[in-house]
C-alpha cells in the first residue's frame, strides 16, 4: 500500500509512522486513518523492528483534530460520520495498537487537539515537545472522545483530571501534561527527535522476547485480577527463562560484552 497522507520510515531497529499533512496540521481524515491501520500492521509483522514512534511532519502540529473539510461533508449528506469511517467509527485501530507485539512511543511535536489527543494515548508512552498543546476538544464541537480514550484517559491521569480535561475542552501546555502524567517527558522541540530516539534505543537494548512479554502483563493486569496477573507472569517468565535470549544475556553478562538478541 503506497502513502498519501502519512510516511513509514524504518531505520534500523526503530519504524517512524509520519502523519504527512503538515499544510493542514496533520488533520486527520478516513484516507490517514486506513494509512495508518496498514503502517502499524506493517510494523507489527517486520521482525527486524523493535519499537515505532509516531509522530506528525513539520513544527506546528502532530495533530490540529480532524479535518473540518470531511465533517462537513458529512453535515452536508446528512450521515454525521456514521457511514465513512469518521474517528469514532474505527474500533480496528485501537484494537491493533493495543495488541501489538513491540513498543510504540507517540512524539508530539506541537499541537495534539482533538483526535490528534487522542491517538498518542494509544501508544505506550508519549515525549512532547515543551510548544506543544494537548486539548481534548470533543465537548466545544458537540461531539465526545473516541478511539477508546475515555477508557484510557482516566487510568493515565485519574478520573478527577480525565474530567477536566475532557470537560473543558481547553487546550494544556505540555508542562502541564506532564504533572497530570499525560505525556512522560517534556523537551524543548529542537531536542524532541533525539529524545524521542534516545529512548527507543533503550527499549532496543532490551530482549524483544521480555519487552512484548512484559508489554503484555502491564495491559492485562489493568483489565484482570491479581491472581490472574501473577499466574501470567509465572507462565511468560518459564518460557523466558527457556528462550535463547536468556541464555545469550548470561552468557554476555559473563563475558563482559553486550548481548546480541534475536527475539527467540
Amino acid at each position: 500500500m503506497s502513502y498519501e497522507q502519512i510516511t513509514l520510515v524504518v531505520e534500523g531497529q526503530i519504524a517512524t509512522v509520519t502523519l504527512n499533512r503538515p499544510e493542514k496540521l496533520n488533520t486527520w481524515t478516513p484516507i490517514m486513518g486506513a494509512e495508518l491501520m496498514d503502517a502499524f500492521r506493517r510494523i507489527d509483522a517486520d521482525a527486524s523492528v523493535r519499537v515505532a514512534l509516531f509522530t506528525g511532519a513539520g513544527d506546528r502540529a502532530f495533530c490540529a483534530g480532524a479535518d473540518m473539510g470531511f465533517f462537513a461533508e458529512q453535515i452536508k449528506e446528512g450521515s454525521g460520520t456514521s457511514g465513512r469511517g469518521g474517528p469514532s467509527r474505527i474500533a480496528d485501530f485501537p484494537l491493533l495498537m493495543r495488541q501489538l507485539s513491540k513498543p510504540t512511543i507517540a512524539v508530539v511535536n506541537g499541537y495534539a487537539l482533538g483526535v490528534g489527543a487522542t491517538m498518542p494515548l494509544l501508544c505506550d508512552m508519549r515525549i512532547a515537545a515543551a510548544e506543544a498543546e494537548i486539548g481534548f476538544l470533543f465537548g466545544r464541537m458537540g461531539v465526545m472522545a473516541e478511539l477508546g480514550s475515555t477508557y484510557l484517559l482516566p487510568r493515565l491521569v485519574g478520573t478527577a483530571r480525565a474530567c477536566e480535561l475532557m470537560f473543558t475542552g481547553k487546550r494544556f501546555a505540555a508542562a502541564d501534561c506532564e504533572r497530570m502524567g499525560l505525556v512522560n517527558r517534556v523537551v524543548p522541540r529542537a531536542e524532541l527527535t533525539a529524545a524521542a530516539h534516545q529512548l527507543a534505543l533503550e527499549i532496543t537494548q532490551c530482549a524483544p522476547l521480555s519487552i512484548m512479554l512484559t508489554r503484555q502483563a502491564l495491559y492485562q493486569g489493568l483489565e484482570g485480577t491479581f491472581a490472574a496477573t501473577l499466574q501470567f507472569e509465572a507462565y511468560a517468565l518459564d518460557y523466558l527463562y527457556r528462550s535463547n535470549d536468556h541464555a545469550e544475556a548470561v552468557a554476555a553478562f559473563r563475558e563482559k560484552r553486550a548481548p546480541t538478541f534475536r527475539g527467540a
